[in-house]
C-alpha cells in the first residue's frame, strides 16, 4: 500500500515539474534602480487578484486587505518591520496599561465623497464587527472591547465601550487590560462610513453593493470595476499623508494561475497575488531569471489544514480526527511535491508557543485505522470542497486523499467557488475543506479558528483553550506569554480541531520596475496578511 502513495507522490511531483520547468538553486539579483531613478511617464500600477476578492465584504474575507489597505484603512496600521503608523487616527494614548485607550481623528481625513471621518464611523465599523448577525469572520478582533457580550447576546447593537469624546476623539475601553490591542487586533478594524451603511440592518451589511463600489478614506478612489476583469482605482489627489505618485492602482482578477504567471511574465502586471501558490518552488529559478523579475520567497506565517464540520458526529470525536493525523505522511508530501514547507505540529506558527513533547503524528496507517475502528466510522464519501485553482494545491489535495483513502476515508474532491465556500461555512451541510489562515503575526490571530462561538471554529469549544488564549493577549512580554501558549498547543495537538498539516511559503513575482512592493516584502520575510505592505504606498513609483 505504501509503495502505491510513494507512486501517486511521484506523479505528483512530475506533473509539479513539468508545469514549472524547474531548477534546483535559485540566484538573488542585485538591484538595478539607481540612486536617482528617473520615473516613468505612465504611473499605472498592476496587481494580480483573486477572483475571491471581487466584490466581496471585508467582513467576510481574508482577500479584501488589498481593498481594505488602500481604499478603506483602519485607524491605525501595521508597518511591514512590525512597527504601528497612525492612519485615521493621527495619535493614540494608552491608559490603565492597556483597559483603555484614546485615538485623534485626523482633523483632515474625508471620505472620498467629501465627508468628515468622525468618531460615528468608529462607533458603526467597531460594533459591526463584534455583531453576530453581521456574522464576520472577524468577530474576535472586538470581542476584548466592553460590550461585547451584550451585543453578541442580542441587547444592543453598540458596543458600550466605543464611545465618542467628541466628533474627532475616540475612547476605547477593553473589558481587561491589554498593552498588545493595538498591534494585534485594532489593525483588523477597517473603519467604513456610517453615512453610508450606518442604517442597514446588521444581517443585511455583507450583501451591499457598497463593496462593489467603495466610498473610503485611503489614497486611492474607487473608479470602475469590470467583475471578473479588474478593479482600478485612481489616485486620492487630497489624501491626508500626500497624494500618491501612481496615478492609478489596477486589480488584475485572474481566474487561474497560469494566466496570472503569463501577465507577470509579459509584464501585464507587476506583482502577483500572495493568497494562493502562483510561483511554485520548482518554478522560482525559472521566474527568477527572467529580465525585470524578482522572486521573493515569504514563510506565509500560516499553516495549511483540514478544517471539518464538527457538528457532525464522526468529527467531533477527536479519535477520528487524530485518525486522520496519523493517516496522512506529511512529510514525504511536502519533501515530494512542497520543498521548503515544514511540517506542522499545531496551527501556531511561532516556535517559542510550541511545547517541547508535541506528537508529531508520524505516519501511522495501522494506527489510524485502529482508531477510526475504535470510533466506530464507517466508510463514507466525505465532501471535500476547495477553491484554489494552482496546480500545486492539487497535487497537494490528491495526495492528501490517496493517503485518507488508505484508510477508509474517501474524499471526493469539489472545487467551488470562494464565495460559495464562504457562505458555505455557516449551513451544517458543510463537510470538509482544505484550509489556511495568516497568523505570522502573532499567535492571538489564530482565535477566529478555536475560541467558542467563532464562525471558523466550526463548532468547536473549550473552555481552557478559551482562557488561556484570553490570558496571553493580555500580557506583553514574550517570555510571560510562552508558558500559556504552549499549554494552548498542548490542547490543540491533542484535540486537533483542524487537521495541521504544513506551514505554507509564498513564492512572490514582481517587475523591477517598480520601487516599493518588493522592498516591503522582503524586508517582512513573513506574511502578516498583506496588511502592511500598503501603508507607504504612495510612496511607491514605476521607473523608466
Amino acid at each position: 500500500m505504501k509503495k502505491s502513495l510513494v507512486l501517486v507522490l511521484l506523479l505528483c511531483l512530475a506533473m509539479v515539474v513539468f508545469a514549472g520547468g524547474a531548477a534546483e538553486q535559485t540566484t538573488v539579483k542585485a538591484e538595478t534602480v539607481s540612486a536617482a531613478p528617473k520615473l516613468a511617464a505612465q504611473q499605472i500600477y498592476k496587481e494580480g487578484l483573486l477572483k475571491a476578492a471581487q466584490g466581496q465584504s471585508s467582513f467576510i474575507t481574508t482577500t479584501a486587505h488589498r481593498l481594505d489597505s488602500t481604499v478603506n484603512e483602519p485607524m491605525v496600521s501595521l508597518m511591514w518591520n512590525g512597527d504601528l503608523k497612525p492612519l485615521l487616527a493621527e495619535s493614540y494614548e494608552m491608559q490603565e496599561n492597556g483597559k483603555v485607550w484614546i485615538m485623534h481623528i485626523r482633523k483632515n481625513a474625508k471620505w472620498h465623497d467629501g465627508v468628515d471621518v468622525t468618531a460615528a464611523d468608529v462607533i458603526f465599523s467597531y460594533s459591526a464587527y463584534a455583531n453576530p448577525r453581521v456574522a464576520s469572520r472577524w468577530t474576535g478582533k472586538a470581542q476584548s472591547i466592553l460590550g461585547f457580550a451584550d451585543i453578541a447576546s442580542g441587547k444592543t447593537d453598540t458596543l458600550a465601550g466605543v464611545t465618542a469624546i467628541d466628533d474627532k476623539t475616540v475612547r476605547i475601553e477593553l473589558s481587561v487590560a491589554m498593552p498588545l490591542w493595538m498591534k494585534l487586533e485594532q489593525t483588523f478594524l477597517v473603519i467604513f462610513p456610517n453615512h453610508l451603511l450606518g442604517k442597514v440592518p446588521a444581517d443585511k451589511l455583507v450583501a451591499q453593493d457598497y463593496w462593489k463600489n467603495r466610498v473610503g478614506t485611503g489614497p486611492f478612489k474607487w473608479a470602475e470595476y469590470k467583475p471578473d476583469q479588474y478593479i482600478r482605482l485612481v489616485r486620492n489627489e487630497n489624501y491626508y499623508l500626500g497624494a500618491p505618485i501612481f496615478q492609478e492602482l489596477v486589480y488584475v482578477i485572474f481566474g487561474d494561475v497560469p494566466s496570472q504567471l503569463n501577465a507577470l511574465a509579459s509584464g501585464q502586471i507587476h506583482t502577483t497575488s500572495y493568497e494562493s501558490n502562483t510561483i511554485t518552488p520548482q518554478e522560482a529559478a525559472t521566474y527568477e531569471a527572467m529580465p525585470n523579475i524578482s522572486v521573493v520567497t515569504m514563510s506565509k506565517g500560516a499553516p495549511a489544514f483540514l478544517t471539518l464540520n464538527l457538528n457532525r458526529k464522526d468529527w467531533a470525536d477527536k479519535r477520528v480526527r487524530q485518525a486522520l493525523n496519523y493517516a496522512i505522511d506529511v512529510p514525504t508530501i511536502v519533501n515530494a511535491i512542497y520543498p521548503g514547507a515544514i511540517a506542522a505540529p499545531t496551527l501556531f506558527p511561532q516556535s517559542w508557543t510550541w511545547a517541547d513533547d508535541l506528537n508529531d503524528y508520524a505516519y501511522n496507517p495501522e494506527k489510524a485505522k485502529a482508531l477510526l475502528k475504535e470510533a466506530g466510522w464507517t466508510t463514507r464519501d466525505v465532501d471535500f470542497v476547495y477553491y484554489h485553482t494552482d496546480d500545486l494545491t492539487k497535487n497537494l489535495l490528491v495526495a492528501i486523499q490517496q493517503y485518507l483513502k488508505a484508510v477508509g476515508v474517501n474524499l471526493v474532491l469539489r472545487q467551488v467557488d470562494p464565495a460559495y465556500l464562504t457562505s458555505f461555512y455557516t449551513t451544517n451541510e458543510f463537510d470538509m475543506a482544505f484550509g489556511g489562515n495568516g497568523m505570522g503575526l502573532d499567535p492571538v490571530t489564530a482565535e477566529n479558528l478555536i475560541t467558542t462561538g467563532e464562525l471558523l471554529a466550526m463548532h468547536y469549544s473549550n473552555p481552557t483553550l478559551d482562557a488561556l488564549m484570553k490570558q496571553g493577549k493580555a500580557l506583553a512580554s514574550q517570555a510571560e506569554r510562552a508558558p500559556i501558549y504552549k499549554q494552548a498547543t498542548k490542547i490543540l495537538n491533542e484535540e486537533t480541531p483542524k487537521v495541521c498539516l504544513w506551514y505554507d511559503i509564498r513564492n512572490l513575482g514582481f517587475n523591477d520596475k517598480v520601487v516599493g512592493p518588493k522592498q516591503h516584502w522582503a524586508e517582512q520575510g513573513t506574511i502578516y496578511f498583506n496588511q502592511p505592505i500598503y501603508n507607504e504606498i504612495e510612496k511607491w513609483y514605476i521607473v523608466e
